[in-house]
């Protein structure tokens, strides 16, 4: 797979139909309103991973980062966080982050979530605002263990569930 990310833009609405994932709501999002977000609405920003080396060219998954801010007394089970401010806690939104069902099991996920998080450092650092956290909702428990994985903690046991990563330990 010749992968490369990509900002959403009005040249990939072909590779769009074609998309498949098995949550009917991700495939839904990237096709009526992930554009649109961007464009139009300034709520998120949609980043395409292209898959160039099948010949033409195939959207092989994506991922959407916007703002957030988390109430306090829900960080409470968090330690690291304990000393904050008793007032909303401003992140960067991982809204959606989806993979093509013909190329799951590729390590694609993986891609999308350090690709994700690069920019998200990369803005943490550089950028004209501040924020502590990473926030994603994991949509099941599959995508519950994903987060997991990279030091996303729980917020709650209902899906979809909040998670949060402190990212002061990263900066």
């Amino acid at each position: 797979m010749s992968l490369h990310i990509e900002a959403l833009d009005r040249a990939h609405r072909p590779l769009l139909a074609d998309f498949q994932n098995p949550h009917a709501s991700l495939v839904d999002y990237l096709r009526r309103y992930a554009l649109r977000h961007a464009e139009k609405d300034l709520l998120a920003r949609t980043y395409v991973a292209i898959d160039s080396g099948t010949g033409a060219p195939r959207l092989a998954g994506y991922f959407s980062l916007t703002t957030v801010s988390v109430e306090r007394d829900s960080l409470v089970s968090l330690p690291a966080l304990e000393r904050l401010p008793r007032f909303p806690i401003p992140g960067i939104l991982l809204a959606r982050l989806a993979v093509d069902s013909r190329v799951r099991g590729q390590g694609l996920g993986r891609y999308l979530f350090e690709e994700a998080l690069g920019l998200t450092l990369q803005l943490a650092q550089t950028g004209p605002v501040a924020f502590r956290l990473l926030v994603t909702d994991a949509i099941d428990a599959e995508a519950q263990a994903f987060y997991t994985h990279f030091g996303c903690a729980p917020l709650s046991d209902e899906f979809p569930c909040r998670m949060v990563l402190d990212l002061r330990p990263l900066l």
